[in-house]
């Protein structure tokens, strides 16, 4: 056997086992699975031979698994005499087995000399003639790896401008896409040769890669970089390793100030996690032989077995609440028996409980105050007005929207309790184990939970009266036309501000959340021309217009804690707006004017939208004002929609859907080579969505989903693709309460479907179809589709209050991925950094937006112009609508 190579996959063999994982292989023939277990086998010798056990223990243990796979098939017993001539008997295979624990063994040692701990104990990794892979696997230490520097690091050091990079990835590759990092220069692979000095290798770079070069010494720290390169050993006679050699080893004239270090996972890493820092970050790292079974077919679904279908989840998950009524404890307790789940978690201590139950009543009465204030206001103001201006009106009735919601949210939070008490006294009745002091703590606690219950219900009447009010002020405001703007809104001058013949009417229609101004006999708003506009104060002066944000100064504002001004119904665009300014990649591609370079002039909005949420996101950051308004961008979305035009509430996620299709149009100018003759099914629709032609919006917010519609007479698959740009949840109908988990589980369940033409039957058959996630986008938006059309009154549009949990951290997209973005490098784990919140009804509503602030690192609310602190505790609420989800590393946004 050769001499044993340097340690270049990993730094454990826990790593390396997940390299050797085959894809389901219950669908294939025996043929082909015998061919491609003799060719892994063979492959897995001349690695073994050539002295590389990391590649040899991968292909030795996708040989066993394939193995495994065999003996697993149905016909696997017909076939014994053939699977016994190409692979052998038990015997030999026993000694491959013994081979391969030779290799596990020497890789432990090997490993841990290299983490520069002590050998573990080597378990005993055979087991009746099988390959136990249970066994201990010890953590690799942190940063023993000196050598190496993570992407988060290396984007640290390019921001205090200390570090120089040397890209030695093929001169080809860098002209396609690089850093814009201007001590980035590039090394080519080509250049690169064994046994030159450092001298030499300098001679031969272009006269700015010299001028680079020559900067190594002063530089605080000097890093490689090639495409992918994970290890700080890299393989031998690759570009960047002999880079490494020649400034260790060759370079005598030159000390150095640190260590130098490798990118850990190259390029490729860097620009899936700082996108907005390369020229070009939608390339593709060449294609590297990783030692897949090129002879099995992606198939998603090998088993129609495989499909969890949708009518299982929601028997299972879904079961509606009961109601308990707590007058008739006997028959409470019953139907809690019929709709508690046997999942249900283990009853808590009553001591929990009542800790519980203490903090949360003390939030419960707080909110009741506030609500009792806001309420005796609104009385007043809608029996004869207390002198309340039309915004004051307007933002009274938002308040209450909010308060309203936020005490749903504590009815399910008393309901929670009321379900903990029962199941204690579940306990009690079985075992009889409850002292008379835990009886009485029970008594207590059940009283406050019914008195609770009695405010609740008195809450809810007066909302009902409130609702009941704002509901003839609606009916009332349909007698009335309202004017169509002729043109954009005139600078300086608020909605609000116009006269109006009716005071109490005004009054009366603020509260439906709509502007008064679409009452009839007011003022008529003047047509302006944009090019006459006057030049206020406080304006962006651009060649091509005059922008008016009618900033409002404030002291101590940070940085993007700016508020938006509500002008006249348009907190739907504020709550979007300000969770797309809390995306820190956005943010910073529009405050560093980079966008300006991908600017297309030839597409429907000709580039205004990107210009128009541009420079608002620059106001948000500007860090002077307390709010401002966003007039220039709800004139130009207004052009190209025209639901956008006047002061009617919208639909969110209606306009982040338009929003974000606009932006992409107006910078989708990045052209994109394929490198490759032969692409997937996957990667030709992506194509053919874009054009060849990406953007920046592009690359943050679309994905791509995969629909697989599999026969269920033949099995046969048949697979399209589609791009998306935010998921549409459903929610229960029958639970109030529910997990974004629960949700996801459904939308991505299989669903039976009938007459489908079977490619394979050339009839029509039954088929299921099911939904994969083939491209994971680093920024994920969730929406909830809590508007539906409600066919027992007459399709009008109701909202569902469902209290939806849904996690701050550690979002798992795994479940829900195609098998094909399984293998992908990108990140599957997502983090909560913003969510739009919509309160109250369809007729009369309210956005805001919760936000978690980049460069603070807390949470904040923006409630039109008014901005506070959030604690995260208060995050998630019934009133989530839009979920913003990424797993793009956090960075503060600089200007």
């Amino acid at each position: 056997m050769a001499k044993l190579k340097k340690l270049h996959m990993s730094s454990n063999l826990e790593d390396l086992e997940k390299m050797s994982i085959i894809p389901d292989l219950r669908s294939k023939g025996m043929k082909i699975l015998l061919n491609t277990a003799r060719k892994l086998y063979m492959t897995a010798e001349e690695y073994r031979l050539d002295g590389d056990e990391e590649l040899a223990y991968i292909t030795y243990m996708k040989y066993f698994n394939m193995l495994t796979a065999i003996h697993k098939k149905s016909d696997y017993a017909s076939h014994k005499a053939t699977v016994r001539q190409m692979l052998g008997d038990t015997e030999s295979n026993r000694r491959i087995m013994d081979t391969l624990e030779v290799i596990i063994n020497s890789l432990r040692h090997r490993y841990a000399q290299q983490r520069q701990e002590p050998e573990p104990i080597a378990p005993d990794l055979v087991s009746n003639g099988r390959l136990s892979l249970d066994s201990p696997i010890t953590p690799p230490i942190q940063y023993a790896r000196l050598g190496l520097i993570t992407c988060q690091d290396l984007y640290r050091r390019m921001q205090e401008k200390s570090v120089l990079v040397m890209d030695c990835r093929p001169s080809a590759d860098y002209e396609a896409s690089h850093l814009t990092y201007y001590c980035a220069f590039n090394v080519p692979e080509e250049l690169i040769t064994a046994g030159m000095s450092a001298g030499r290798l300098q001679a031969r770079l272009s006269s700015s890669g010299k001028a680079s070069w020559a900067s190594r010494s002063v530089k605080d720290s000097v890093v490689l970089m090639d495409w992918n390169t994970k290890d700080a050993q890299p393989a031998a006679n690759t570009a960047i390793s002999t880079l490494l050699d020649i400034l260790k080893n060759w370079d005598p004239d030159v000390t150095y100030r640190a260590p130098i270090q490798i990118v850990e996972g190259g390029y490729e890493y860097f620009i899936m996690m700082y996108p907005t820092h390369s020229t070009n970050p939608s390339v593709q790292a060449p294609q590297q032989n990783n030692n897949d079974i090129e002879t099995i077919d992606d198939i998603e679904y090998p088993s129609i077995h495989d499909i969890t279908m949708k009518e299982d989840i929601s028997a299972k998950d879904f079961r509606p609440r009961p109601d308990i009524n707590r007058a008739n404890k006997p028959a409470a307790n019953r139907t809690y028996d019929q709709g508690i789940s046997r999942s249900s978690p283990p009853a808590k201590p009553i001591a929990e409980i009542m800790r519980d139950q203490a903090e949360f009543l003390q939030r419960a009465e707080q909110n009741d105050e506030q609500l009792e204030r806001a309420s005796k206001m609104w009385k007043r103001q809608a029996a004869e007005g207390d002198g309340l201006t039309a915004t004051e009106d307007q933002e009274l009735h938002f308040r209450i929207l909010q308060l309203e919601s936020k005490a749903q949210d504590y009815i399910v939070e008393n309901n929670r309790l009321r379900e903990e008490l029962t199941r204690i006294q579940e306990l009690h009745n079985v075992t009889q184990q409850l002292s008379q002091k835990e009886v009485e703590a029970t008594r207590n606690i059940e009283s406050k939970i019914r008195e609770r219950q009695r405010l609740d219900e008195q809450h809810e009447l007066e909302r009902q009266e409130r609702e009941r009010l704002l509901a003839i002020a609606r009916e009332t405001k349909k007698h009335y036309k309202s004017p169509t703007p002729s043109g954009p809104p005139s600078p300086g001058r608020n909605l609000e501000d116009l006269q109006v013949v009716s005071d109490s009417l005004e009054s009366l229609l603020q509260l439906t959340g709509e502007d008064p101004t679409l009452a009839p006999n007011k003022v008529e708003r003047p047509t302006f021309d944009r090019a006459m506009k006057p030049h206020p104060r406080n304006v962006e002066r651009t060649s091509q217009r005059v922008r008016d944000f009618s900033p409002v100064i404030g002291q101590n504002v940070g940085r993007g804690l700016t508020g938006l001004k509500n002008l006249g119904n348009t907190c739907y665009m504020n709550s979007i707006l300000q969770c797309l300014s809390n995306t820190p990649q956005l943010t910073e591609y529009c405050i560093s004017d980079k966008y300006k370079n991908y600017i297309s002039r030839s597409n429907k909005t000709n580039g205004q939208v990107i210009e128009e949420v541009a420079a608002l996101i620059k106001e948000l950051w500007n860090g002077q004002y307390k709010c401002v308004a966003s007039r220039d961008l709800r004139y130009v979305v207004g052009q190209y929609q025209k639901i956008f035009r006047g002061v009617d509430q919208q639909d969110s996620h209606e306009f982040l859907t338009i929003l974000m299709d606009w932006l992409h149009s107006d910078l989708q100018t990045l052209h994109v080579p394929r490198q490759r003759e032969m692409i997937s099914a996957s990667e030709k629709a992506w194509l053919e969505f874009t054009k060849a032609k990406e953007s920046m919006i592009l690359h943050l917010f679309y994905g791509q989903m995969k629909s697989t519609v599999k026969c269920v007479v033949c099995h046969k698959e048949s697979a399209t693709y589609e791009s998306f740009s935010n998921l549409s949840l459903e929610l229960p109908p029958n639970s109030n309460v529910c997990q974004l988990n629960q949700c996801m589980d459904m939308y991505f369940s299989g669903e039976r479907i009938h007459g489908w033409n079977c490619p394979n039957c050339k009839t029509k058959r039954d088929a299921i179809k099911k939904l994969d996630i083939s491209k994971l986008p680093p920024v994920m938006v969730v929406h909830l589709k809590r508007f539906y059309a409600d066919p027992s009154n007459s399709g009008a549009y109701m909202k569902k209050q469902n209290y939806l949990r849904f996690p701050l951290e550690n979002l798992d997209m795994n479940p829900y991925i195609a098998r094909a973005e399984s293998r992908a490098v990108t990140p599957k784990t997502y983090q909560l950094y913003a969510v739009s919140n919509h309160y109250g009804t369809m007729e009369g509503g309210h956005y805001t937006a919760f936000c978690k602030s980049a460069n603070y690192g807390k949470w904040f609310k923006f409630d039109d112009q008014v901005v506070s602190a959030l604690d995260s505790s208060n995050v998630v609420s019934s009133a989530a609508y839009i979920l913003f989800y990424t797993w793009l590393p956090p960075m503060q946004v600089s200007l």
